[in-house]
């Protein structure tokens, strides 16, 4: 039954991935720091992603966005309207419009966070739910980074969709994990996986991300395709 495509607060797992991104701020240069283990560390690679999405004064000088696009939903052949709102510090409204499905909705405004969809109506986050909106909701998140994530570590380089990339893995205040996986060709982030905690339990999420486009000199990520739980969603900006 098609029901079940709101057992869990789509829009919420999206928030880390089109959240703006800034640098790790003033000091010295990490671009070329390498580890222990021979590959570049945590800090070296966020600071070179930082610089191919537009440098630091670029990405500072955006405190806030709004990104539109469409979301479609492949296994139904379902499609609808996204709206997302974002501003620093850490606020943010997210909004899909299903064709005669109804609404999804969450977000935070610095107090509260929530979820919204026709089957569940609205709920107020709490718990893990809410640690994990607080972290995606970080409109400067590089900057916080070791706030966010205590634990940082360059595992590897991989391959992902025929392209090698660092992983690395960001562990949270709570032990939580997430792996982000950035191309060593281009410094661009191209995947996130991660759990999330939902309503019906801890979900599973890949997120691939594609074609990085300027907008006011910043690179923004316009394709995205996410496998949440065995669901697959797309969504173009």
């Amino acid at each position: 039954m098609i029901k079940n495509r709101f057992k869990a607060p789509v829009a919420l797992l999206l928030a880390l991935l089109l959240a703006a991104c800034t640098s790790t701020g003033g000091g010295p240069d990490y671009a070329d720091e390498v580890g222990a283990n021979g590959l570049l560390t945590p800090r070296a690679i966020f600071a070179r992603y930082v610089e191919a999405i537009g440098g630091e004064s670029v990405l500072r000088s955006h405190e806030s966005r709004t990104q539109s696009g469409q979301f479609d939903i492949v296994a139904f052949g379902v499609s609808g309207e996204m709206v997302m709102k974002t501003a620093a510090p850490n606020y943010v409204s997210q909004n899909i419009e299903l064709e005669g499905l109804g609404t999804i909705n969450s977000g935070y405004n610095g107090e509260v966070a929530w979820n919204s969809n026709p089957l569940q109506g609205i709920q107020q986050l709490t718990g893990q739910m809410l640690d994990d909106m607080l972290r995606q909701a970080e409109y400067f998140l590089p900057l916080t980074y070791a706030n966010v994530y205590p634990q940082q570590e360059t595992v590897q380089l991989t391959d992902v969709n025929g392209e090698e990339a660092y992983e690395v893995k960001l562990t949270d205040a709570n032990g939580g994990e997430t792996l982000a996986y950035f191309s060593a060709d281009t410094s661009y982030m191209i995947r996130v996986s991660s759990s999330t905690a939902t309503p019906m339990g801890t979900v599973p999420t890949t997120t691939d991300i594609y074609d990085y486009r300027e907008f006011d000199g910043e690179l923004v990520p316009v394709s995205l395709s996410v496998d949440q739980g065995g669901q697959q969603f797309e969504i173009q900006i």
